[in-house]
């Protein structure tokens, strides 16, 4: 097993690493799908019913145990009223995640803002991320 001298080394080595890639988008997609079913009131159950799938199903997705395909990822947004978008960044992009404010859910950190114009921006880098 390599030995890191620093969380960084470690953090630099996992960054590149496509396993840890895929499982943190599989992550962020199931965040923010449990963010848009609570927007829009949907239960586990709700969305079951909507893909034709049972609740168990649906349990699995958000426990991690599901290996998604562009098709599941877009049938389950699909079925909250959703819509599946992928974006590519460079590599050097500092934050190459996009955040969306999703209204009515308001709990923001001292490190995002909202703009005038409704852009969210890092406070640590003022790269626009996303219209809200």
């Amino acid at each position: 097993m390599k030995q890191y001298d620093s969380f960084s080394d470690l953090w630099g080595d996992l960054e590149n690493d496509e396993i840890f890639q895929a499982e943190s988008v599989k992550l962020d997609f199931v965040l923010q799908l449990h963010q848009l079913m609570e927007k829009r009131g949907f239960t586990k159950k709700d969305i079951a019913k909507a893909i034709g799938s049972s609740q168990a199903y649906i349990t699995k997705v958000f426990k991690g145990n599901v290996n998604f395909t562009i098709d599941s990822m877009a049938k389950l947004a699909n079925a909250a009223h959703g819509k599946l978008t992928i974006h590519i960044t460079g590599k050097e992009e500092h934050n190459p995640k996009w955040y969306r404010a999703i209204e009515g859910r308001k709990k923001t950190s001292s490190r995002w803002n909202i703009n005038s114009e409704n852009v969210i921006y890092s406070t640590d880098e003022p790269e626009l991320l996303e219209m809200a």
